[in-house]
């Protein structure tokens, strides 16, 4: 059933994203795109302050979908760091990229490890994205010992600084768990065990400038995440968000150290549709400088059960979802 389930699911989203309108675009406003504030939380833990955080986290779930994150704690110096890596590693002749090629022998991880330019997948599209990415993956049993790095001769601060990078930007999804439990008006622990040994995957992404495109090619084609929740960090503007309440898409701006964060397709699932999953894409990148690019997309154990959440159910409103896992439907999907 659950793989019947995970092909139906990825054939719907691939069909309803050829029917994307995209020639309406144009600059989030504050409202579209809220920014929430998380220092007083982490330096407090304030109840109050959960609580006033939950129901601002209600509003943009329900309604709006994506949200500027900033208070965080997450150095700036890390963050230009992680970036800083990022340009010298996609630097690197292609022989040496190619040789962290995903889904190889040489990577051993599946789903992890480098794409480049052109790849059809993540998302599975009929023509493939114009950048290149590297993708770090953390599953039950896996971490970042597991992963293929380039040669420390190369590159000697590069894992230094994306394990430091990957600790603080799960510390940061960790530290948003409670709140979106409350903001579902459930217990503050209540993902608490189903978040021990998440499922996660760190993307590092490149967008080379490109001369010319058509109309169909895209930096990351239009697609909507399978997280529970992503955080982006992004070094200049690109992202464009499908507005919820007016159906234009909005580009949303590169504000110095706050991350973009958006509820994805697993927390959608999860919550009943009552948190949206929001469209996105990023258009072909046309210059004159590379764009730069660091998703984390961050899920619950792969193979915990999701059952639709207790506060999203209830007469007149049954489970619209089998109650699968994320390696069951949302992994299944992607081929994983």
């Amino acid at each position: 059933m659950t793989e019947g389930f995970a092909a139906s699911r990825e054939r719907e989203l691939l069909a309803e994203s050829e029917t994307w309108e995209l020639s309406r675009q144009r600059a989030a406003t504050e409202e579209e795109l809220p920014t929430v504030d998380i220092g007083n939380w982490l330096t407090d833990r304030d109840p109050q302050e959960l609580e006033r955080l939950a129901d601002k986290v209600r509003v943009i779930g329900e309604q709006v979908g994506f949200h500027l994150l900033v208070g965080h704690g997450i150095a700036s110096d890390l963050i230009e760091e992680a970036f800083a890596v990022a340009r010298q590693f996609f630097a690197l002749p292609d022989e040496h990229k190619l040789g962290l090629a995903t889904d190889t022998e040489q990577t051993k991880v599946p789903g992890a490890g480098y794409l480049p330019v052109g790849t059809r997948k993540l998302p599975r599209r009929a023509k493939g994205n114009l950048n290149e990415a590297l993708i770090f993956k953390r599953d039950v049993g896996l971490g970042l010992d597991d992963a293929a790095w380039p040669d420390p001769e190369q590159l000697p601060e590069f894992r230094p600084v994306i394990e430091q990078y990957a600790t603080e930007i799960e510390r940061v999804a960790q530290e948003l768990v409670p709140i979106y439990a409350r903001a579902l008006d459930l217990p503050a622990d209540f993902f608490a065990a189903a978040m021990e040994q998440p499922f996660s995957r760190l993307r590092f992404s490149r967008y080379e400038p490109v001369a010319e495109a058509d109309a169909d090619e895209f930096g990351i084609a239009p697609h909507v995440d399978t997280t529970f929740f992503t955080l982006l960090a992004q070094d200049r503007p690109g992202l464009m968000i499908r507005g919820e309440r007016t159906g234009e898409w909005l580009a949303v701006p590169a504000v110095s150290d706050a991350l973009v964060v958006n509820t994805g397709e697993l927390l959608k699932q999860w919550s009943n549709d009552r948190f949206t999953s929001v469209k996105h894409f990023v258009p072909p990148n046309f210059g004159p400088d590379d764009r730069y690019s660091i998703p984390f997309f961050f899920n619950a154990n792969a193979d915990t059960p999701m059952t639709c959440l207790p506060t999203c159910t209830g007469p007149g409103n049954p489970p619209r979802y089998p109650p699968v896992s994320y390696r069951e439907s949302q992994a299944a999907a992607q081929g994983e």
